[in-house]
């Protein structure tokens, strides 16, 4: 087992290698210019007609000159998306979605198609270097066995990358598309060569791979992302389930009737219901074990193929298939959820011949008993945690209900629903109601820290700020700050200064300087008493603590005794802070200051957890770590960051709280992204910042369960699966 030093260093190695890919981004994009110029002139030579040729040679001159702005852009896209992957984002960036399929055009299907036609020839051409470039990340990761998935520096990373710089180029879609084939032509080799530096690199620091673990797959289980032939459906049919196909099921589309038999019954069309994976299947022989199961389904009276009237009807069963497979199958789900998922099948199979809409519409009763059932689960770690009985059981017995219903259509999904809704209603009711409490607070505590830092920066540039002792400047900006944003937040009138605690800052800023205020005790005196009351009024109104309160009032009073102390006898000034010592010890750098504050009252309502939580972890590069000395930082920075899109309410986490692991949900972000609340599964409140969510997650104390919702995932795995079948 590694020591803490050995960790340590890893983490860094890690760190340092993924700047290294980062910077190795402009020479790599430089050498894919090199080959695509090479290139094109030899197809221009062979096109067959001059339009072609003429396109080409414009191409590739106009690419000579872009060459530095794409040199610069490629590192910056790869820097976007390593952060992501190191923040715990795994989905990919840009992916086909199955939700937006039915929106996209045939020319953006055939952009998906060659993206992703790209991808798989790039992955071939760099598979040796990038098995062991795995193994490498994985160690430095701290990972014992390799996972794919977790190197950050995948193929379809750097081709994503490079369709981004391309199509932020202001260039023609002709030109584009030339660039794209030459420049994606010539990533492969110059890919590999990237890899195999960087291995060398970890090897040469000592880093050791990280085994590969064959794990079999359950005997019924198939690949994820795809699925086994639907029940009753030919192990013959010949054609495959594409993004053409697809898109028209979800627009609704209708298809001519099938031919009928001698007997007048419509034959189904399967000339688009091929399985995605039934290759796989045979690959992984088994193909006996699926078809004993389809047997078996056809034996107990569930829908079959053979009830399709149309290729649109059949096209939705296997839709279906593919969809209830991928869910039961996600490892985030525990087993009596998967098996509830695949018992709900049959019902799902039932409505796909009828309802279409199930497909396209997010809100369709089923769709959203789909999501419920999934996403609340994800609560649970274990089948003996407190409350998963209280969610499984009346789960199952909807389920149950819903496979011997025979109504056909969308109300006996719409009934189950709201009776589970029902079941569960105790546990929503309470958790809405510390949900409401807690939003409200941290609503008020959001608005009224960003008109706090507005005026911390106007305070921070006053003149006489500049020989104001530390605590002082501390002080008037940071919590007097809130307290003059609280009160114009409170104010109806309109008034500039409210209150006038805004006026106040000149006489408190003055008086706190005994060198100053020694120059008139007499005004000090007057002065005093009034200020030190109206210090208190303003910061009870923010129910600052008392403690804290008194701390300054005393630091205060001792400052004025000072003054009538030197009125006495005379001492000479010292000469005020420089504007740079005093930028310095307010700490301006937003990433260095303090941060949102809350309330007492509006960090119990809400579980506020401290940003100052040892969790933070190292700057993420040094100008130069051990094994990257030649490292040149990029202009970006790969910084604590949050994934995009990934917390919206909804998502799951595990937090490291109190010595254990635990899951909560994000239950609501605020408007400007600035707090964060989570809940757990008893309903129990946290809230942090921006700040430390990202502490956290780089720190490993916080990891990313949910993204992306089951349900969606799992669609847009079959749209996936239709993208791989177009390709062909």
């Amino acid at each position: 087992m590694s020591t803490a030093p050995e960790k340590t260093s890893y983490q860094a190695l890690y760190r340092a290698c993924m700047k290294e890919a980062a910077a190795q981004g402009k020479t790599l994009m430089q050498r894919l210019v090199v080959r695509a110029g090479e290139s094109m002139p030899r197809r221009a030579a062979l096109a067959p007609d001059d339009h072609e040729r003429k396109l080409l040679t414009d191409a590739v001159r106009i690419l000579m000159k872009h060459e530095a702005t794409l040199c610069e852009a490629y590192p910056q896209a790869l820097l976007a998306e390593f952060a992501q992957a190191i923040a715990g984002d795994t989905r990919k960036a840009g992916a086909l979605s199955f939700d937006s399929l039915e929106l996209m055009g045939d020319e953006q299907m055939r952009e998906s198609v060659e993206l992703m036609r790209l991808q798989q020839a790039v992955a071939l051409q760099v598979d040796g270097e990038l098995a062991e470039l795995n193994a490498l990340i994985c160690s430095v990761q701290g990972l014992r066995t390799v996972q794919v998935e977790r190197n950050p520096l995948r193929p379809e990373v750097y081709v994503r990358s490079l369709r981004s710089v391309v199509l932020q180029s202001p260039v023609g879609a002709a030109v584009r598309a030339r660039w794209m084939l030459d420049l994606g032509e010539a990533l492969g080799p110059e890919l590999a060569r990237a890899y195999a530096e960087l291995s060398q690199t970890l090897r040469s620091q000592g880093v050791v791979e990280a085994r590969f673990n064959a794990i079999p797959a359950p005997e019924s289980a198939a690949p994820a992302g795809a699925r086994a032939t639907p029940a009753g459906a030919s192990t013959h049919a010949s054609a495959l389930l594409n993004l053409k196909e697809l898109r028209r099921l979800l627009s609704g589309g209708t298809e001519e009737a099938a031919p009928a038999d001698a007997g007048g019954r419509q034959q189904p069309d399967f000339s688009m219901t091929v399985p995605a994976a039934f290759e796989a299947l045979q690959d992984m022989r088994q193909v006996d074990q699926v078809m004993k199961r389809l047997r078996q389904r056809r034996a107990e009276g569930g829908v079959t193929q053979d009830e399709a009237r149309n290729p649109t009807q059949a096209l939705g069963l296997e839709v279906v298939n593919l969809m209830v497979e991928n869910i039961a199958q996600d490892p985030r789900l525990l087993p009596p959820v998967q098996q509830t998922v695949r018992d709900l099948e049959p019902a799902l199979l039932r409505l796909a011949l009828g309802d279409p809409r199930f497909f396209s519409d997010r809100k369709h009763p089923a769709r959203r008993l789909l999501e419920q059932m999934t996403q609340r689960s994800l609560a649970w770690q274990s089948v003996d945690a407190p409350g998963f009985a209280g969610f499984i059981e009346p789960l199952q017995q909807a389920v149950e209900v819903l496979l011997s219903t025979r109504i056909a259509g969308a109300e006996p999904f719409d009934f189950a629903l709201k009776t589970l809704e029902e079941a569960w209603g105790d546990e929503q009711q309470r958790d809405r109601r510390y949900r409401q409490k807690a939003v409200r607070a941290l609503l008020q505590a959001e608005q009224r820290n960003l008109l706090a830092e507005k005026i911390a920066r106007e305070i921070r540039y006053r003149p006489d700020m500049a020989g104001v002792p530390r605590e002082v400047a501390v002080f008037v900006t940071g919590p007097w700050s809130q307290v003059m944003a609280q009160a114009r937040l409170a104010d109806e009138s309109g008034g500039n200064d409210p209150d006038g605690y805004a006026a106040l800052v000149a006489d408190l800023v003055w008086s706190a300087q005994p060198r100053l205020a020694a120059g008139n005790t007499a005004r000090l005196a007057k002065l005093a008493p009034a200020l030190v009351e109206q210090l208190r009024h303003g910061l009870a109104i923010i129910d600052y603590p008392a403690p804290s309160t008194q701390r300054f009032l005393d630091y205060l009073a001792g400052a004025h005794r000072q003054a009538v102390e030197m009125a006495a006898r005379p001492a000479p000034l010292s000469t005020s802070m420089t504007r740079e010592e005093l930028e310095a010890m307010l700490g301006t750098d937003e990433d260095e200051g303090p941060g949102p504050w809350l309330a007492p009252t509006e960090a119990q309502h809400s579980g506020f957890m401290e940003t100052h939580l040892p969790t933070a972890p190292r700057a993420i590069f040094q100008e130069t770590e051990p094994g990257f000395g030649d490292t040149r930082p990029t202009s970006g920075e790969l910084a604590p960051t949050l994934p995009e899109a990934g917390f919206e309410p909804g998502a799951w986490v595990e937090m490291m709280l109190d010595g254990g692991w635990a899951r909560y949900q994000v239950t609501w972000a605020s408007p400007h992204g600035t707090l964060f609340m989570f809940s757990s599964a008893a309903g129990k409140p946290h809230s942090m910042t921006r700040r430390l969510l990202g502490k956290m997650l780089q720190g490993g104390t916080l990891r990313m369960i949910s993204g992306r919702a089951v349900v969606d995932g799992a669609l847009d795995a079959v749209a996936q699966a239709a993208l791989r079948n177009s390709l062909d």
